[in-house]
């Protein structure tokens, strides 16, 4: 005898993908079909209406039946199809993108320049209106042209670069905001105010040694070291140098050692033309390059001061220092000079202020007199080391004497210790480069 029970569909479980497609290709339909009510809707809006509100994209200009001359509209919103369905008036409003009218304005990104072009391989990019400006002033390099967008058009100075330009023959190009991605990038996104300027490599001549100088005729000479070609056309052949000599002081040379932060070599190089440092040293290794960066943070200083470069540091300072020229390290001031021997006598000149610059002896803490001047008596090299570091011991070793910034307070709670190298450079060569008072003539009754 059969039994008979409630009969259940069978269930049969189609594969994973199979459902995928469907449910995608379901989804798909549906978004094509909005995309087609949406554009049918918006061809309707805009022959009712015109354009919506707030678009903002590639335009052209098109004639409208109520102000021909100010109706906008974009042709990609329109495809084929509608133009030809297109009919009686509402056809005037389509054009052919192939064949734009002659007054259309130009969309936006369709010519953009995206780099500068190079005159040479060895072609560099100075920006910002004091570099560029302080450039063209030095007259030191071959320029070769100058970018100027609309936004530095309106600079105050402008006229005053212009002249400047033109007196050294340079071609000056008025560029629009398609070249801003190109300025953009030749200045390495930094700010450059609308000014950027094509120009040779900043010179920065090699030296074996710093050679003699003289008081009188305020000047200083130098040993070249070899140089290509190539280098020589950039950098010139030129061995003596002129310094301000004031009639009293001989010249003051900065050598600065493993900084590699690029914006502090070039606010080392600000202060110590501001100040009146007659030339810069830096080595060819270890160090930051003279690049846009430096350039640009020296505001422009860099391109007015001699800047010299080294291959080997310790031949430098030594041949320098057998020419009579007297080196002085900038280093931490010693054990015997801190708290204890601050407050006392000997630290302060007769009725004169305390100075927070220490003079020592290179291999004691034998403090110098107060009042010493480095350049009244020899001409003088002043050795800046590396931010975190300092100075190297081969450089130490080659010292007559150190130098030194007393810290301000009696106890550092935090740890802070010292200066940041550019900061702790301006206040030494501030010191260095002081004039003495005059000392007092002895009176005869």
């Amino acid at each position: 005898m059969l039994q008979c029970g409630t009969l259940r569909p069978a269930l049969v479980q189609a594969p994973r993908s199979v459902c995928l497609r469907a449910r995608c290709a379901v989804r798909n339909k549906s978004i094509t079909a909005a995309i087609e009510r949406g554009r049918s809707a918006g061809e309707r809006d805009w022959d009712h209406r015109g354009p919506r509100r707030g678009y903002q994209g590639s335009e052209e200009t098109v004639l409208d039946r109520r102000r021909p001359e100010t109706y906008i509209r974009r042709l990609s919103e329109f495809n084929p199809e509608s133009i030809r369905r297109a009919k009686g008036p509402s056809r005037q409003f389509y054009r052919d993108e192939a064949a734009p009218r002659s007054d259309a304005v130009p969309r936006p990104g369709a010519a953009t320049v995206e780099s500068l072009p190079y005159t040479t391989a060895a072609s560099e990019f100075i920006y910002g209106y004091s570099s560029v400006l302080a450039a063209v002033k030095a007259n030191r390099r071959k320029f070769y042209k100058l970018y100027v967008h609309s936004r530095g058009s309106a600079h105050a100075g402008m006229d005053v670069l212009a002249h400047r330009a033109s007196s050294s023959r340079v071609q000056i190009k008025h560029v629009g905001d398609e070249y801003l991605q190109a300025l953009d990038k030749a200045s390495s996104g930094r700010p450059h105010n609308g000014f950027v300027l094509e120009a040779s490599p900043l010179p920065v001549l090699p030296l074996t040694s710093l050679l003699s100088s003289s008081i009188r005729t305020g000047m200083f000479e130098v040993a070249l070291d070899k140089q290509s070609r190539e280098d020589i056309m950039v950098n010139g052949t030129q061995k003596e140098y002129n310094y301000k000599s004031a009639g009293w002081r001989h010249p003051f040379v900065l050598y600065v050692d493993g900084v590699l932060d690029e914006g502090n070599l070039g606010a080392i190089a600000r202060s110590a033309y501001f100040l009146g440092v007659d030339a810069i040293v830096t080595p060819l290794r270890q160090s930051a390059p003279w690049s846009h960066i430096a350039l640009k943070a020296s505001a422009g200083a860099a391109e007015a001061i001699p800047i010299f470069k080294v291959n080997h540091a310790t031949n430098f300072l030594g041949e320098s220092a057998r020419e009579g020229w007297r080196i002085y390290a900038s280093d931490a001031i010693p054990p015997a000079e801190l708290p204890a021997l601050q407050g006392t006598q000997s630290s302060q000149s007769a009725g004169g202020p305390q100075s927070r610059v220490v003079f020592t002896q290179a291999r004691s803490a034998k403090r110098l007199p107060q009042g010493h001047s480095p350049v009244e008596n020899n001409p003088t090299i002043l050795m800046m080391g590396a931010e975190g570091t300092g100075l190297r011991s081969s450089l130490l070793n080659l010292a007559h004497f150190k130098v030194g910034i007393r810290h301000g307070r009696d106890v550092d709670e935090i740890g802070v210790d010292s200066l940041n190298v550019s900061v702790a450079a301006s206040l030494l060569c501030y010191e260095m480069l002081q004039k003495p008072p005059a000392r007092p003539k002895n009176l005869m009754f």
